[in-house]
C-alpha cells in the first residue's frame, strides 16, 4: 500500500500550535521585553537557521531552558512565532518595521521578504524617506532601490516632507545623483538641496561642496549659481558641480492628450503628444473598466473605481473601491487606500490638495474626499437626489460642479454644502465639459444610434447662474470629445464610415475644432492635432480626454491604436456633417496653431 494523507503535514503543525497555547510539551521559554514565549525547540529550529544553529551547537542556550532574546519586541515576536506554527502572517501596519527587523535577525526569511514587499506595496509621499532610512541601516538593496525609485517619481512632494529633511547626507547625495528625478528643472533639485541644508544651517553648511558635485552645472540657472556661492561657507572654498549634461527624466516631460474610452477590456490608453505628432501608450490596470481618472497640477494621475471583468469568461463581476496612484517612472498604477464607496465612472476631480468622488456608487448619491499626504478617505455630504453614472465633474474657484441629465449642482468646499443650479438648455445624455476662464463648457458627447441631431456648445456662468449655448454653430457627430490642451479649447468630431452620393464609401475621419473665446466661432485644425488613431476613436461609444506633461521615455508603444496609413488631412465640411461654423473675421486673433487653420468652407 503506497498512500499518502494530504492534511497530515497542517494537522500536525495545528496540533503543534494548540500544544504551545496549552503550555504543553514545550522545552524552552523565549523571554522578551517582560513577556514570556514557551515554545517547542523542533519547530523554532525547522524555521530558523539562528535557533537551530543556537540549539545544535555548543552555546550555553542549547541546555538552558529559559533564553533570553535582546533587539526584538515582544509584539514582533508573537508574530513570527504565529507564523513558525501556523504559516500565516499577520501584522499590523506600525509593526512591520519591527517584525522585518525581528525576522531579520533570527533569519526567518519568508517574513523578511513579505515585510519588504508589503513596505513596497504602501510606500507614500509622508513615509518613503523613513523606510528609505530604514532600507539603509539594514542593508536592504531591494527596499532601498525601490524607496529611492518612489522618491524619484514623486522628488517634488518628497522634499517638501519633514521626514526629508531627517536624512543624512549620504541619502540626499544618492537622490541628487539620480537621472529619473522627475523635476521641472535643476533649479528645483538646487532649491531642494539648499532647503536640506537651511533646516541646520549651522552643522550642515559644510556639506555644501558635496552637494554641488550632484548639481549639474549646465542646467542650473545663473541665478541659483549666484545663490549656491553666496552661501559658500568659505572665501578659499571654490564649489565644483556635476559636469552631466544629462538632463533629468521630469525635464523631458511634454503635455500630453490621455484618451480614455468607457471600456477598456486589457487594452492600455493612448497618449498623443500634438506638438511632435507621435503617439505613446500608458498602461492601465488589467481588465478594469468604466473607471475614472483625473490629473492634479503637478500632473499627478488618480484613478477610481471601476467594473472587474473576469479574465476566463470576459463576464462583468462587481463595482470596485479601488483607488489607484499613477507612477511616471513605472508607467503603472500604484494601489492606494481604497474607497469608502464601490463606484462606477463616478465624477473624479481634483481641489486644493484633496481628490473627490461623487456619484456611481449604488445610490447614485454619495461622494467622499481623499486628502493624498495621509492616504485616507473621507464621506462628504451625499448630492441632494439621485444622479446616473453618465455625470461629469468639473472644479472652478473653491467649488466643485456636477452635470447630468438629472440636473446639475455645486458642492462648495468650504461650506461643505451642495446647491441645485439651473438645468443645461437641452439635458444631456453623456455630458462632457471643462473649465475656462472662469466659466464652464459642456457638451453632449455621445448620440444614441440613429440620432443625427445636432448639439450646441452650452457654457454656464456662475456669476449670473445661467446656460448659455455659444459656438456659432451647431455640431453634427457620433461621438465626440471635448478637452482640454495649454490654454486653449477642442472638440474632436468623430464621423463613422458613409456612403458618398456616388455609392462609394467614405472612410472614418475625425474632425479638430479649436474654439475662440473672443469670437466664440470654431476653427478647424488639421495635421498634427488630430491624432493618428481614426479606427480606436471610432470604434468606441465614449471617449474623455485628459490633459498631463507626461514622461515619453517611460511610455509604452502604440501598437494597435496607430491607424496604418493615418490620414493627413481629415477635414471634415458642414455637408458632410459637421455644421460647425468659421468666423473669417477672426483669423488675426487666431493663436499659436494659425496655420494649422482651414476654413471649413475651403473643404466642401
Amino acid at each position: 500500500m503506497d498512500v499518502s494523507n494530504a492534511e497530515h503535514s497542517s494537522l500536525v503543525l495545528r496540533e503543534l500550535n494548540s500544544q504551545r497555547e496549552r503550555g504543553e510539551l514545550t522545552d524552552v521559554v523565549l523571554e522578551v521585553g517582560g513577556r514570556s514565549f514557551p515554545c517547542h525547540r523542533a519547530v523554532l529550529a525547522s524555521c530558523s537557521p539562528y535557533f537551530r544553529t543556537m540549539f545544535t551547537s555548543g552555546y550555553a542556550e542549547a541546555k538552558q531552558e529559559r533564553i533570553s532574546i535582546q533587539d526584538v519586541t515582544e509584539v514582533a515576536m508573537a508574530t513570527i512565532l504565529d507564523y513558525a506554527y501556523t504559516g500565516c502572517l499577520q501584522t499590523e501596519p506600525d509593526q512591520v518595521q519591527a517584525v522585518m527587523s525581528a525576522a531579520r535577525l533570527l533569519q526567518v526569511d519568508f517574513v523578511c521578504r513579505e515585510a519588504a514587499e508589503y513596505m513596497k506595496d504602501k510606500l507614500d509621499v509622508s513615509n518613503c524617506a523613513d523606510v528609505l532610512m530604514y532600507a539603509d541601516m539594514l542593508g536592504d538593496c531591494s527596499l532601498l532601490e525601490a524607496s529611492g525609485r518612489y522618491i524619484a517619481s514623486r522628488f517634488h512632494q518628497v522634499a517638501l516632507q519633514p521626514s526629508f529633511l531627517q536624512l543624512p547626507l549620504p541619502l540626499v547625495q544618492s537622490l541628487l545623483n539620480r537621472d529619473d528625478l522627475l523635476t521641472n528643472s535643476e533649479d528645483e533639485v538646487v532649491q531642494v538641496a539648499l532647503r536640506w541644508i537651511d533646516f541646520e544651517q549651522e552643522e550642515r553648511l559644510q556639506h555644501l561642496p558635496k552637494l554641488c558635485l550632484s548639481l549639474r552645472h549646465s542646467f542650473v540657472s545663473s541665478n541659483q549659481l549666484v545663490e549656491l556661492e553666496r552661501k559658500c561657507p568659505s572665501g578659499d572654498c571654490k564649489l565644483v558641480y556635476s559636469d552631466s549634461t544629462t538632463q533629468r527624466l521630469g525635464q523631458t516631460r511634454t503635455e500630453m492628450q490621455i484618451f480614455l474610452r468607457e471600456v477598456f477590456s486589457d487594452l492600455d490608453s493612448p497618449c498623443y503628444d500634438p506638438s511632435t505628432g507621435r503617439l505613446y501608450t500608458i498602461n492601465v490596470p488589467y481588465f478594469l473598466d468604466m473607471f475614472s481618472v483625473t490629473v492634479t497640477p503637478e500632473d499627478e494621475l488618480y484613478l477610481a473605481g471601476g467594473i472587474i471583468t473576469s479574465k476566463e469568461t470576459g463576464s462583468t463581476c462587481y463595482r470596485q473601491k479601488a483607488f489607484y496612484h499613477y507612477n511616471h517612472l513605472l508607467n503603472i498604477w500604484e494601489p492606494r487606500c481604497e474607497m469608502i464607496a464601490q463606484r462606477v465612472r463616478c465624477g473624479l476631480v481634483y481641489l486644493k490638495g484633496y481628490i473627490y468622488a461623487i456619484g456611481g456608487d449604488n445610490t447614485e448619491r454619495t461622494a467622499e474626499s481623499y486628502d493624498p499626504s495621509c492616504d485616507e478617505w473621507m464621506s462628504i455630504p451625499p448630492l441632494p437626489q439621485r444622479v446616473s453614472a453618465e455625470l461629469c465633474a468639473v472644479t472652478l474657484d473653491d467649488s466643485i460642479y456636477v452635470i447630468s441629465g438629472e440636473g446639475c449642482y455645486c458642492f462648495s468646499t468650504t461650506e461643505n454644502t451642495w446647491r441645485r443650479i439651473a438645468d443645461m438648455l437641452k439635458p444631456p445624455l453623456r455630458p462632457q465639459a471643462v473649465t475656462h476662464q472662469g466659466s464652464i463648457y459642456c457638451l453632449d458627447s455621445f448620440k444614441e444610434w440613429g440620432n443625427s441631431s445636432s448639439t450646441w456648445l452650452e457654457v454656464y456662468n456662475p456669476a449670473n447662474g445661467k446656460w448659455a449655448i455659444t459656438g456659432h454653430g451647431s455640431l453634427t457627430y457620433s461621438v465626440a470629445t471635448l478637452m482640454k490642451y495649454g490654454e486653449d479649447i477642442y472638440i474632436l468630431a468623430v464621423v463613422p464610415k458613409s456612403q458618398n452620393l456616388w455609392g462609394g464609401e467614405r472612410p472614418a475621419r475625425i474632425a479638430a475644432y479649436q474654439y475662440h473665446s473672443k469670437t466664440g466661432s470654431w476653427r478647424y485644425l488639421k495635421d498634427k492635432f488630430v491624432p493618428p488613431m481614426v479606427e480606436w476613436l471610432c470604434s468606441g461609444s465614449r471617449t474623455d480626454c485628459l490633459t498631463a506633461r507626461m514622461v515619453p521615455n517611460c511610455l509604452g508603444d502604440p501598437g494597435t491604436f496607430q491607424d496604418d496609413e493615418p490620414e493627413s488631412d481629415v477635414s471634415l465640411s458642414e455637408s458632410s456633417g459637421t455644421g460647425i461654423s468659421d468666423d473669417d473675421d477672426s483669423e488675426d486673433e487666431l493663436s499659436d496653431q494659425d496655420n494649422s487653420v482651414e476654413d471649413n468652407n475651403d473643404n466642401d
